[in-house]
Protein backbone atom coordinates (compact mmCIF):
# COMPACT_ATOMS: atom_id res chain seq x y z
CA UNK A 1 0.00 0.00 0.00
CA UNK A 2 2.62 2.59 0.89
CA UNK A 3 4.43 1.41 -2.37
CA UNK A 4 1.34 2.69 -4.18
CA UNK A 5 0.81 6.18 -1.78
CA UNK A 6 4.48 7.08 -2.99
CA UNK A 7 3.77 5.86 -7.03
CA UNK A 8 1.02 8.33 -6.78
CA UNK A 9 2.01 11.17 -4.88
CA UNK A 10 5.71 10.39 -4.53
CA UNK A 11 8.00 11.66 -1.12
CA UNK A 12 10.61 13.46 0.20
CA UNK A 13 12.61 10.10 0.14
CA UNK A 14 13.05 9.46 -2.92
CA UNK A 15 16.35 10.37 -4.67
CA UNK A 16 15.90 13.17 -7.63
CA UNK A 17 16.62 9.77 -10.23
CA UNK A 18 13.95 7.70 -8.60
CA UNK A 19 11.69 10.77 -8.67
CA UNK A 20 12.93 11.02 -12.41
CA UNK A 21 11.55 7.45 -13.24
CA UNK A 22 8.52 7.12 -10.87
CA UNK A 23 7.39 10.97 -12.56
CA UNK A 24 7.88 9.28 -16.34
CA UNK A 25 5.72 6.21 -14.91
CA UNK A 26 3.44 8.12 -13.83
CA UNK A 27 3.08 10.03 -17.30
CA UNK A 28 2.84 7.13 -19.02
CA UNK A 29 0.47 5.46 -16.96
CA UNK A 30 -1.86 8.27 -17.19
CA UNK A 31 -1.01 9.21 -20.81
CA UNK A 32 -2.25 5.58 -21.15
CA UNK A 33 -5.41 6.56 -19.74
CA UNK A 34 -5.68 9.85 -21.55
CA UNK A 35 -5.04 8.42 -25.05
CA UNK A 36 -8.10 5.13 -24.02
CA UNK A 37 -10.39 8.46 -23.28
CA UNK A 38 -9.04 9.84 -26.46
CA UNK A 39 -9.79 7.08 -28.35
CA UNK A 40 -13.28 5.96 -26.77
CA UNK A 41 -14.34 9.18 -27.27
CA UNK A 42 -13.51 9.25 -30.93
CA UNK A 43 -14.95 5.44 -31.50
CA UNK A 44 -17.90 6.61 -30.02
CA UNK A 45 -18.35 9.54 -32.46
CA UNK A 46 -17.68 7.39 -34.74
CA UNK A 47 -20.03 4.79 -34.52
CA UNK A 48 -23.36 7.10 -33.93
CA UNK A 49 -22.02 9.44 -36.48
CA UNK A 50 -22.57 7.94 -39.56
CA UNK A 51 -22.25 11.10 -41.96
CA UNK A 52 -19.57 12.77 -44.07
CA UNK A 53 -18.72 16.37 -45.04
CA UNK A 54 -15.85 15.85 -47.70
CA UNK A 55 -13.64 18.32 -48.39
CA UNK A 56 -10.77 18.48 -51.19
CA UNK A 57 -7.78 20.77 -50.32
CA UNK A 58 -5.09 20.76 -53.29
CA UNK A 59 -6.81 17.38 -54.88
CA UNK A 60 -6.72 15.73 -52.03
CA UNK A 61 -10.24 14.53 -50.26
CA UNK A 62 -10.59 14.25 -46.48
CA UNK A 63 -13.92 13.82 -44.40
CA UNK A 64 -14.41 16.97 -42.13
CA UNK A 65 -16.85 15.47 -39.50
CA UNK A 66 -13.49 13.16 -39.27
CA UNK A 67 -11.75 16.39 -38.02
CA UNK A 68 -14.61 17.19 -35.46
CA UNK A 69 -14.59 13.70 -34.12
CA UNK A 70 -10.40 14.57 -33.67
CA UNK A 71 -11.53 17.79 -31.70
CA UNK A 72 -13.77 16.66 -29.12
CA UNK A 73 -11.91 13.93 -28.27
CA UNK A 74 -9.02 16.07 -27.77
CA UNK A 75 -11.04 18.09 -25.82
CA UNK A 76 -12.18 15.22 -23.31
CA UNK A 77 -8.23 14.08 -23.51
CA UNK A 78 -7.03 17.31 -22.40
CA UNK A 79 -9.24 17.56 -19.04
CA UNK A 80 -7.94 14.16 -18.12
CA UNK A 81 -4.91 14.87 -19.21
CA UNK A 82 -4.12 18.19 -16.71
CA UNK A 83 -5.82 16.54 -13.92
CA UNK A 84 -4.23 13.22 -14.01
CA UNK A 85 -0.31 15.73 -14.86
CA UNK A 86 -1.28 18.09 -11.93
CA UNK A 87 -2.60 15.59 -9.43
CA UNK A 88 0.18 12.47 -9.95
CA UNK A 89 2.86 13.24 -12.34
CA UNK A 90 4.48 16.44 -11.99
CA UNK A 91 2.24 17.00 -7.73
CA UNK A 92 2.13 20.62 -8.65
CA UNK A 93 1.46 23.24 -6.08
CA UNK A 94 1.56 25.69 -8.51
CA UNK A 95 -1.39 28.15 -9.34
CA UNK A 96 -4.19 26.12 -10.70
CA UNK A 97 -5.40 28.81 -13.32
CA UNK A 98 -2.22 29.89 -15.09
CA UNK A 99 -1.17 26.30 -14.86
CA UNK A 100 -4.21 25.42 -16.68
CA UNK A 101 -4.26 28.06 -19.13
CA UNK A 102 -0.68 27.34 -19.94
CA UNK A 103 -1.49 23.47 -20.18
CA UNK A 104 -4.63 24.42 -22.58
CA UNK A 105 -2.34 26.72 -24.35
CA UNK A 106 0.51 24.18 -25.43
CA UNK A 107 -2.38 21.55 -26.27
CA UNK A 108 -4.04 23.56 -28.71
CA UNK A 109 -0.07 24.31 -30.24
CA UNK A 110 0.07 20.20 -30.36
CA UNK A 111 -3.62 20.14 -31.21
CA UNK A 112 -3.37 22.04 -34.15
CA UNK A 113 0.51 20.17 -34.90
CA UNK A 114 -0.28 16.39 -34.23
CA UNK A 115 -4.22 16.02 -33.65
CA UNK A 116 -5.13 17.63 -36.55
CA UNK A 117 -1.98 18.52 -38.68
CA UNK A 118 -0.61 14.92 -38.73
CA UNK A 119 -3.77 13.36 -38.21
CA UNK A 120 -4.73 14.86 -41.71
CA UNK A 121 -1.45 14.02 -43.21
CA UNK A 122 -1.11 10.76 -42.11
CA UNK A 123 -4.87 10.21 -43.61
CA UNK A 124 -3.96 11.62 -47.06
CA UNK A 125 -0.54 9.47 -47.07
CA UNK A 126 -2.36 6.51 -45.94
CA UNK A 127 -5.24 6.83 -49.03
CA UNK A 128 -3.47 9.06 -51.80
CA UNK A 129 0.45 7.74 -51.50
CA UNK A 130 -0.13 3.92 -50.51
CA UNK A 131 -3.85 4.13 -51.95
CA UNK A 132 -4.92 2.40 -48.19
CA UNK A 133 -8.48 3.73 -47.29
CA UNK A 134 -8.99 4.54 -44.05
CA UNK A 135 -11.88 2.11 -43.62
CA UNK A 136 -9.77 -1.08 -44.64
CA UNK A 137 -9.16 -3.64 -42.03
CA UNK A 138 -5.21 -3.39 -41.29
CA UNK A 139 -5.56 -6.61 -38.63
CA UNK A 140 -7.71 -8.01 -36.37
CA UNK A 141 -7.29 -8.50 -32.49
CA UNK A 142 -9.31 -10.87 -30.29
CA UNK A 143 -12.05 -10.48 -33.16
CA UNK A 144 -12.29 -6.70 -33.28
CA UNK A 145 -11.39 -5.27 -36.95
CA UNK A 146 -8.55 -2.32 -36.63
CA UNK A 147 -8.65 -0.29 -39.44
CA UNK A 148 -6.28 2.26 -40.94
CA UNK A 149 -7.76 4.91 -39.45
CA UNK A 150 -6.93 3.44 -36.06
CA UNK A 151 -3.71 2.35 -36.81
CA UNK A 152 -3.05 6.00 -37.31
CA UNK A 153 -4.71 7.18 -34.24
CA UNK A 154 -2.33 4.97 -32.31
CA UNK A 155 0.31 6.66 -34.21
CA UNK A 156 -0.72 10.12 -33.73
CA UNK A 157 -1.26 9.41 -30.11
CA UNK A 158 2.60 8.36 -29.47
CA UNK A 159 3.68 11.20 -30.84
CA UNK A 160 1.41 13.40 -29.07
CA UNK A 161 2.32 11.46 -25.76
CA UNK A 162 6.31 12.73 -26.19
CA UNK A 163 5.70 16.33 -27.18
CA UNK A 164 3.24 17.26 -24.45
CA UNK A 165 5.45 15.40 -21.91
CA UNK A 166 8.19 17.41 -22.84
CA UNK A 167 5.70 20.56 -23.12
CA UNK A 168 4.06 19.80 -19.22
CA UNK A 169 7.79 19.25 -17.69
CA UNK A 170 9.82 22.46 -19.12
CA UNK A 171 6.99 24.76 -18.77
CA UNK A 172 3.77 23.74 -17.71
CA UNK A 173 4.14 21.84 -13.99
CA UNK A 174 6.81 23.70 -11.51
CA UNK A 175 7.12 22.19 -7.87
CA UNK A 176 8.39 24.63 -4.98
CA UNK A 177 11.24 22.65 -3.16
CA UNK A 178 9.95 23.67 0.33
CA UNK A 179 13.26 24.16 2.01
CA UNK A 180 14.70 26.22 -1.00
CA UNK A 181 11.79 27.77 -2.53
CA UNK A 182 13.62 27.14 -5.89
CA UNK A 183 11.44 25.67 -8.40
CA UNK A 184 12.03 22.32 -9.32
Amino acid sequence: MNFLKVLFKGSDKLTPKQEKYRQIFMYLFCGGITTVVNIVAFAVFDYFVDKTINVSIFGWNFDLLLLLNQTISWLLAVIVAFVTNRLFVFLSDGSVIKEFLLFVASRIATFFIFELGTFALFIMLCENVFKYPQDDVAFSVFGFNITYLYVIKILNSVILVIANYFLSKIFIFKRKNENSGEKV
